[in-house]
């Protein structure tokens, strides 16, 4: 953990943080490789970033913790994974893809290494989980609230013409709707 860099040096060096040297009689110390971190000074060795965390640059006295919508499931890794579409993870520091949870029926996640799942708007809905987008609600139906897992048939009297409508439209004077 040790170097001496000069000649008739009367003292020698301990290796700084984020460096170390296994070897004796050298003039310098290593760095750390991505992955690893070393965290005291005058250190042997570098010690492999634990699971859930990563270390994409060299010299590093630490690791960095998984962020939200990511994990990092074995150790010395320079990279975190991203959750899938369709999935989300609202914690840091995880160590596995089980984190990832589905989207929630009535909710969506449309890209990946998201923290948190999106409710459908008004107007879409989504019956299923895991999913990255919602379904517009067909026409002759509507959904009047967030989050929903279904659509709802307009009443007799009224008619909804368009997709993706969050109400239905009353029938004019002169006209009638006689089915939902």
């Amino acid at each position: 953990g040790y170097y001496v860099d000069t000649t008739a040096s009367t003292s020698q060096t301990a290796c700084a943080a984020g460096t170390y040297q296994p070897d004796t009689s050298q003039s310098s110390c290593d760095d750390a490789d991505a992955g690893y971190y070393v965290d005291t000074t005058a250190s042997t060795s570098q010690t492999a970033c634990a699971a859930g965390t990563y270390q994409p640059d060299t010299s590093q006295s630490s690791c960095d913790d998984a962020d939200a919508g990511y994990y990092v499931g074995s150790t010395a890794q320079t990279s975190q994974t991203a959750c899938s579409a369709g999935s989300y993870n609202p914690i840091t520091g995880s160590i596995s893809s089980a984190a990832c949870l589905d989207a929630d029926a009535g909710y969506y996640v449309p890209s990946t290494g998201q923290p948190t799942q999106t409710a459908c708007a008004a107007g879409t809905y989504q019956p299923d989980t895991g999913q990255q987008s919602c379904d517009n609600a067909g026409r002759g139906y509507y959904v009047d609230t967030t989050a929903s897992t279904s659509e709802n048939e307009c009443a007799a009297g009224t008619y909804q013409p368009d997709f993706g409508q969050s109400s239905c439209l009353d029938a004019d004077a002169g006209h009638y709707v006689d089915e939902t």
